[in-house]
């Protein structure tokens, strides 16, 4: 049965060409989660539609179909979130992260709400790699592989902030004299807090370790761009 969905909030998280003068599109919905859509005919000269199905603008997409593919049928745009430079590359690092480890077709509105804080966030550019932490943190968590910070998993202790901790993968956070973070570091991480340039290497080493573990070895492509341009990843 062919299921019909209309004026759905969507953000393009990615899109390429498709035969001829079509478009896949990948989209994060608010009711859908990730899904894929062929945007048919967009790339000829008579289509309005290719100018709006850009990343970093908030839509209204209708679309419909009953396999994993469905087909645009509508699109109406609502907003744009204006990045630029450095910001714009980080716009693309965060809808890679999204593609990656959302489960598609699973709906995920405190996902697509934080997405957008995260975009008004990098339009700022007031504090780009902070912005960044802190959506990798909420995103981690939504997604159910959070780690709580404040915890010494080994002896079920609370974090002390002059200690040193390892990140043990599907464990937790475990003292060790030359540990890696310090635990001021994640008390400031688990409280969203600002970060001192050295807790900000540090945090920035132990989200890679998280989100690594859950991208199956398969390296960002835009992580690789960034680091050409600044090392914030």
């Amino acid at each position: 049965m062919t299921a019909s969905v209309y004026l759905q909030p969507a953000l393009i998280l990615h899109r390429r060409p498709y035969r001829e003068s079509s478009l896949l599109i990948d989209a994060i919905t608010r009711d859908h989660g990730v899904v894929t859509l062929v945007a048919k005919a967009v790339r000829s000269d008579k289509s309005r539609s290719a100018a709006l199905l850009q990343p970093f603008s908030l839509l209204n997409l209708s679309f419909l179909g009953s396999g994993d593919l469905k087909t645009l049928t509508s699109v109406e745009r609502l907003a744009t979130f204006e990045l630029q430079r450095l910001a714009l590359y980080c716009g693309f690092y965060v809808n890679e992260l999204l593609q990656r480890l959302c489960f598609p077709h699973a709906p995920c509105p405190e996902v697509f709400e934080r997405y957008q804080h995260c975009l008004q966030a990098l339009t700022t550019a007031a504090d780009i790699a902070l912005s960044l932490r802190h959506f990798e943190l909420d995103l981690l968590e939504m997604l159910g592989y959070g780690v709580e910070f404040e915890r010494d998993t080994a002896n079920d202790s609370q974090v002390v902030a002059h200690k040193r901790y390892d990140y043990r993968p599907a464990y937790g956070m475990v003292e060790g004299s030359d540990g890696t973070i310090s635990g001021a570091t994640l008390i400031q991480l688990a409280h969203r807090q600002p970060l001192p340039e050295q807790a900000a290497h540090e945090a920035k080493h132990l989200l890679r370790q998280m989100l690594d573990q859950h991208l199956g070895g398969k390296p960002l492509k835009s992580r690789d761009v960034l680091s050409h341009i600044i090392k914030y990843l």
